[in-house]
């Protein structure tokens, strides 16, 4: 428990250090200001060089003093009306950005629990300024919570969820909590994205047929329960876990901004998923949940080594529409190792995306 909530703590502070990052209002006033610097640095250039042709002229004796002086203001003059002109132009850009930072600093907006609402680019939620460009929706970091049944196979090939096995198909559960990064893959109108994440993953497998895991020396074996009255039984594993994703947009959309044609992530869509994981167990309990022959409540956890395999690894598909994500996960390695005397050893899960929001 003490390493989920370590985990849990540093996952929410580095998912709030990204949702620190500036407002559309902010990147407005920012980028009406470098348009008016580069318009003036190009202006000013042009300048130079035709006072440095008249300048020339002059040491060439083509044009008198009084002549240069004429012409030098008429350059200055030009410039000035075309430097005036282009700003205009940009003064509606000035005038947008301004009025929505009165407008929150006279409303209180900005707020962190002003800006939680229902998100684009797929997610459900999002705590991050909602005026973000079409292009900056090409890319996401989330924070994705999902819950799945769980059974065990006995073979890394099958993908039988529903077989007869030593836990209970519909009781076992699995949870995962992801802090994920999304880009996209290739240029900007690609329908390809991909997704890296680091995830913390809870296997809860819950026994059938009133039995419990015994252990014995360094091996664990089923056992009818004899001590009271079984309430429940079971087994968890937990994990630090890295997901590597890839995403493929099924009915892609464009759009133009600022002159560019990008994918427009700005809608639901319709995507497929298939990606591998790795994963790294960091704790395993048996729990026995029982009344004893006083009718008393005993939870009795044991931390459990040596019959669960370390390492993770498997792949997982999804399809997915919106905020909705469904998917099937399978583990290629056994999550049991030679000293838990069961049949079945090979996770399978099949799950939903409950909670996913953008930073």
């Amino acid at each position: 428990m003490k390493t989920k909530i370590i985990l849990f703590s540093a996952l929410m502070s580095f998912a709030y250090a990204h949702s620190q990052e500036k407002t559309h209002t902010d990147l407005q006033i920012k980028d009406y200001s470098k348009k008016i610097d580069s318009i003036i640095v190009s202006e000013k250039a042009k300048m130079n060089n035709e006072l440095d042709a008249l300048d020339k002229s002059f040491k060439e004796n083509k044009v008198s003093s009084d002549e240069k002086q004429r012409q030098r203001t008429e350059v200055a003059q030009k410039y000035e009306q075309i430097i005036n002109e282009k700003v205009d132009d940009q003064k509606s850009n000035l005038e947008e950005a301004t009025k929505e930072l009165v407008k929150n600093s006279v409303m209180g907006k900005g707020k962190m629990s002003e800006r939680v609402g229902f998100a684009q680019n797929n997610a459900l939620l999002s705590i991050k300024d909602p005026k973000r460009t079409k292009k900056d929706l090409l890319s996401a970091v989330d924070l994705n919570f999902s819950l799945a049944l769980l059974n065990l196979t006995n073979s890394a090939g099958s993908l039988n969820i529903a077989n007869d096995s030593e836990v209970k198909f519909g009781n076992s559960t699995s949870w995962l909590l992801e802090y994920r990064y999304t880009g996209q893959l290739g240029s900007i109108t690609s329908p390809m994205f991909y997704r890296i994440g680091l995830g913390y993953r809870s296997d809860m497998f819950r026994l059938a047929d009133s039995k419990v895991f015994v252990k014995n020396d360094n091996q664990i074996f089923l056992s009818d329960f004899t001590r009271g009255d079984l309430q429940k039984s079971r087994f968890i594993n937990y994990y630090l876990t890295i997901p590597i994703d890839f995403v493929m947009v099924l009915n892609p959309k464009y759009t133009t901004e600022n002159n560019e044609k990008m994918l427009d992530n700005s809608k639901g869509n319709f995507r497929v998923t298939a990606g591998i994981y790795g994963g790294y167990r960091v704790l395993s309990q048996n729990q026995i949940v029982y009344k004893n022959v006083d009718g008393n409540r005993v939870n009795d956890t044991e931390n459990i080594k040596g019959v669960v395999n370390n390492f993770l690894f498997g792949s997982k598909i999804s399809i997915g529409y919106r905020a909705l994500n469904l998917y099937v996960k399978k583990d290629f390695t056994p999550i049991f190792n030679e000293n838990a005397k069961i049949n079945n050893k090979y996770g399978i899960q099949i799950g939903i995306e409950l909670l996913y929001i953008n930073f």
